[in-house]
């Protein structure tokens, strides 16, 4: 799912910019709810607090907010007025979530729907510049946008991410400017729902990672545009943050995560490599992610031998989602 981290380049501007805004242009924090925009959080044992702050955060910015506990338990601070909350019998992950929140969506009107995990905090205003993201050039078809994230955890700028000849770019675009995309995150990410209709559902069987990077990868496949925009700005967090140790001391911005969630990663990323469909740049780039990831889990991150044993298992595992 962290598709911020799969690069092996990186540029600071990019010449395919589609668009450029003024100063003038910049949403206020009291501005109105941005036309046609609806919200969905998804959480899991949440922090409270961060909750709170995330609700607070995108609730002015959106008409309505619909809040899915995965975890079976509705949240324990109070709502935000036009939130409300759905408490699924069991963890439906994030594609089944998404998928429900987008047929939400529909049943209010929505023309766009923000997805945002328990962590993930809007900043004043990102709603607005992402749905302006949607104008402005004719003809094009454009599926989703994106904000620029800075990791809580570790104070790393975010950067998009657009596919080369063998591998994957970072982009980092200058403040007011639009720029098309490969992938992007689910956590902060517009959805138009003309294009998600067009598109597909969200991949339920991934559960949670890759579930974006899937449904980016068929959204330009078919012909649709993604887009970064660089005022939007979202605080998110990667992983669990640093690695616990000296080797978390001297890298403090590679982010660690635990065994069962590393057993997603691969899980996912194999089984993608064997889609049809899937091109090879951004095959190349994710087995080096993915060889990289493995190997600092296995000789830094606690729990080796379990980690080993839940990566031979992700692998078997891949192919009943291939």
């Amino acid at each position: 799912m962290r598709d911020g981290e799969r690069s092996n380049g990186e540029r600071s501007d990019d010449p395919r910019s589609v668009g450029r805004r003024s100063a003038d242009a910049e949403p206020r924090a009291d501005a109105p709810p941005a036309q046609g925009c609806r919200a969905v959080v998804v959480c899991h044992h949440p922090d409270p607090a961060l909750l709170q702050s995330v609700l607070d955060a995108v609730a002015p910015q959106v008409a309505r907010v619909l809040v899915v506990a995965n975890d079976g338990h509705a949240p324990p601070g109070p709502l935000p007025a036009g939130a409300e909350v759905v408490v699924p019998p069991r963890n439906l992950g994030l594609g089944a979530a998404y998928n429900l929140a987008l047929r939400w969506a529909a049943e209010h009107d929505a023309t766009h729907l923000l997805l945002l995990d328990q962590d993930s905090v809007p900043a004043p205003g990102m709603v607005a510049f992402l749905r302006a993201a949607f104008d402005g050039t004719p003809g094009e078809k454009v599926a989703a946008a994106g904000p620029l994230w800075r990791d809580r955890t570790s104070g790393r700028d975010g950067h998009f991410v657009q596919l080369g000849r063998i591998g994957v770019r970072r982009c980092r675009p200058p403040p007011g400017s639009v720029v098309p995309v490969d992938f992007l995150l689910s956590s902060g990410t517009l959805v138009g729902l003309a294009a998600a209709a067009r598109i597909g559902d969200f991949d339920e069987r991934l559960f949670i990672d890759h579930v974006d990077t899937e449904w980016c990868l068929r959204a330009r496949a078919a012909g649709w545009t993604l887009r970064g925009v660089a005022d939007a700005r979202l605080a998110h967090a990667l992983g669990c943050g640093p690695f616990p140790g000296p080797f978390g001391t001297l890298a403090p911005r590679i982010a660690h995560y635990p065994p069962e969630r590393t057993y997603h990663l691969v899980r996912n990323s194999v089984a993608l490599w064997r889609r049809p469909g899937v091109g090879w740049a951004w095959r190349i780039a994710d087995m080096r992610r993915t060889a990289a990831m493995v190997a600092l889990h296995l000789l830094f991150a606690p729990q080796r031998v379990r980690r080993l044993a839940l990566t031979a298992r992700a692998v078997r595992d891949s192919r009943r989602l291939s």
